[in-house]
């Protein structure tokens, strides 16, 4: 779900790279060829009495059909957040999310929400006679506030934009419950929908919150300032499309049995000071260097030039990825994609069996992340969608979708402003070390993959 539309919008195509992140000035080089082989376990490091400072909560993934929008609402709000329209496909209600499961109120209500990397509060429905699909709402849960004795009405409307889809409604604040071990957060701060439309289910921002966002803490602020976690760092394997590898959220820590190597760290940029001013809030922002295709049977297609770098937003939120209509058309030609009548491309569901793939370069080929056709290509059951689309203007954001995602093992690190990446590659369930005060030096020494 992607963010506002950009102020000043003609400057985004003309964002460069700034000082690569200098981690080692800061820690030393490091050992071996990054991501190439595997490296020896570094011993661990248990920092507390426990040996255990993370927080685990399992994704699942939902494929979403046929949403009903509804009127246009009359109520008069605040804005919480303004998105600019990203998702064509939510105009017809389809598209692929992943969803974390979290319980709000005493006693706890249990409520999944789409995991939202493009955004940065909790929005949940109150019951389901005004959710955009009723059933989807019965089937995902909601949040009545009349059943919950912690609950608090902060007396105050919030209204948001995500994609095509719009909420808006009351704040309250109430103990969620979070993880596999459910532990409590008091005072979560939760906007509870009095009107939506194509909004199907609650959504979970995981941006920045108050340190650039908002007014009050949000999820991961909570989580820190409970000590349930030591650093605001979070990391994402949403695993291969239709399932067959796990898929998880660990706040606080890294599974190092989802990847090979070393982590490579991509700055935020614009930072997140100069994100404020240019567009008014502060994302995951970071710079691609390269785009190519590899054809089954054939030799790499680089579509970019050597000096190529655009500025790109990680968001989860978003089926898709975005990018130039020129781009697009490239890759749609190399599938042999085709568009239809809503300009969406469409691909033979057969070509996710082919041994091809769509290959995004990040710091002038420090890391490629390669996302197979299997995963690349969104499969709606009936028919099959190109994981690329063409953004509504040429100097629109350009957004790395779950389409991206499921080839990528993410970290998002707000202490240190950065994304670490490394290729998915699971190996097992049992790996996670737990990030400190030090992450920087861990994620950049120590957390190596161990697959």
């Amino acid at each position: 779900m992607a963010l506002l539309s950009l102020l000043l919008l003609g400057l985004l195509p003309l964002l460069c790279l700034s000082a690569s992140l200098d981690f080692s000035q800061r820690y030393g080089a490091r050992h071996g060829q990054r991501s190439k082989e595997r490296l020896p376990r570094p011993p661990p490091r248990n920092h507390t009495s426990d040996g255990r400072r993370h927080i685990r909560a399992t994704l699942q993934s939902r494929k979403v059909n046929n949403v009903t929008g509804g009127t246009v609402s009359t109520y008069t709000t605040s804005g919480v957040s303004d998105r600019s329209p990203r998702e064509p496909l939510a105009r017809y209600g389809e598209g692929i999310v992943y969803m974390m499961e979290l319980a709000i109120g005493t006693p706890g209500q249990t409520v999944s929400a789409i995991l939202d990397t493009g955004s940065y509060t909790l929005l949940v429905d109150p019951d389901c006679t005004q959710a955009a699909d009723p059933q989807a709402c019965q089937t995902y849960g909601y949040y009545d506030t009349a059943q919950s004795s912690t609950a608090k009405n902060l007396n105050a409307w919030f209204a948001g934009q995500f994609g095509t889809g719009y909420m808006e409604g009351v704040w309250y604040s109430d103990t969620a419950y979070v993880g596999l071990d459910n532990l409590p957060l008091p005072n979560l701060r939760v906007g509870v929908s009095k009107w939506s439309q194509y909004i199907w289910a609650g959504v979970l921002g995981v941006s920045y919150g108050k340190a650039w966002n908002t007014g009050y803490q949000t999820l991961l602020d909570l989580l820190v300032a409970q000590s349930y976690i030591e650093v605001p760092i979070f990391s994402v394997g949403v695993g291969y499309q239709g399932g067959g590898s796990p898929s998880d959220i660990i706040f606080g820590g890294v599974d190092r049995q989802k990847y090979r190597g070393y982590l490579e760290p991509l700055e935020i940029y614009p930072y997140p000071d100069q994100q404020l001013k240019l567009y008014d809030q502060v994302g995951y922002r970071v710079n691609m260097t390269s785009l190519a295709v590899t054809p089954p049977g054939q030799n790499e297609t680089m579509i970019t030039g050597s000096d190529f770098q655009r500025n790109v937003l990680i968001d989860s939120g978003s089926t898709y990825t975005y990018l130039d209509a020129s781009m697009v058309a490239i890759i749609a030609k190399a599938l042999h994609a085709y568009p239809d009548t809503h300009g969406v491309y469409r691909v033979p569901c057969e070509s996710r069996n082919l041994d091809g793939s769509v290959n995004f370069g990040f710091n002038f080929f420090n890391i490629v992340i390669r996302v197979n056709y299997a995963d690349f290509i969104v499969d709606f059951d009936s028919y099959c969608a190109l994981g690329v689309q063409a953004t509504d203007h040429s100097d629109s954001t350009w957004v790395l979708g779950t389409s991206f995602i499921r080839a990528a093992y993410l970290v998002f690190d707000q202490q240190n402003d950065a994304v670490w990446i490394a290729q998915y590659l699971p190996c097992g369930d049992d790996g996670i070390t737990d990030l400190t005060k030090d992450a920087g030096r861990q994620l950049w020494l120590e957390v190596t993959g161990l697959c």
